[in-house]
């Protein structure tokens, strides 16, 4: 079910939304812009950060640490991907072939939307500080979602309009 919202929302108030079903995978953060001060480094599995100004920052967190990294204060993301995968996935942020990305992605604008990563579950998009995409096969999810945002939108639809 793809979902979006044309509102803005924080990451706290999106996973409470999941009522903790997000916790039952881990997430893959990609092509993030907003603020995530190294002293939360630790919450990570593992991570990639470059230094040189390009993009490829890449992050990977379980699910319940992603609960954790939500509830701090001084947390935000104004673009970003976070794609969730089975708890017996293992990515390798070194070999990483598909990096999902946000800003400039045509690929949530077509007939009919499909998550990034062919292993992930779930694709949560912050787009520039003003929408919020949710891509899933996980309808429980979808559902606890479309039910916690009583403004919410079918991607599918809203795209042929």
């Amino acid at each position: 079910m793809n979902t979006i919202l044309e509102s803005f929302y924080d990451l706290k108030e999106i996973l409470s939304s999941f009522n903790n079903l997000h916790e039952k995978y881990n997430w893959l953060l990609t092509d993030l812009d907003g603020s995530l001060p190294d002293k939360y480094l630790d919450h990570f599995t593992d991570y990639r950060i470059y230094n040189d100004g390009t993009s490829g920052n890449t992050y990977w967190i379980t699910g319940e640490n992603l609960t954790k990294l939500a509830n701090k204060e001084d947390i935000y993301f104004i673009w970003g991907v976070f794609s969730a995968f089975n708890k017996k996935e293992t990515i390798n942020l070194d070999m990483l072939k598909e990096e999902p990305y946000a800003d400039g992605n045509p690929g949530f604008w077509i007939e009919t939307p499909t998550i990034q990563h062919p292993k992930a579950i779930i694709e949560l998009v912050f787009w520039d500080s003003s929408l919020i995409l949710l891509l899933s096969k996980d309808e429980e999810i979808s559902r606890n979602f479309r039910n916690k945002f009583a403004k919410w939108k079918d991607l599918d639809k809203y795209n042929n309009e």
